[in-house]
């Protein structure tokens, strides 16, 4: 999208980005939704970032739902995972 900022990241085919990512490996079928942020993240198959999210040191397997506004971080050493289909 227009406002989206991408930047080191590896984006598949069939995402839909409107947010800010840095450092990240986004899964077909995604969508990153309106003013999320993402550090540093993998966000597998079919998984939902919602508008507002933050996101840094994640690892979210497929089908991952993440709520609007939503707050999430790991470390480099110790990353944040989110199992499939899990919604937050």
């Amino acid at each position: 999208a227009d406002k989206a900022s991408v930047h080191n990241c590896l984006i598949a085919d069939g995402c839909t980005i409107d947010g800010d990512l840095e450092n990240c490996v986004v899964f077909a079928g995604c969508h990153i939704g309106e003013g999320v942020r993402l550090r540093n993240c993998i966000v597998m198959q079919n998984t939902v970032v919602n508008k507002d999210a933050r996101m840094s040191y994640v690892i979210a397997d497929k089908d991952v739902v993440i709520t609007e506004g939503t707050n999430l971080a790991g470390c480099p050493d110790l990353p944040l995972i989110i199992p499939k289909g899990t919604k937050l």
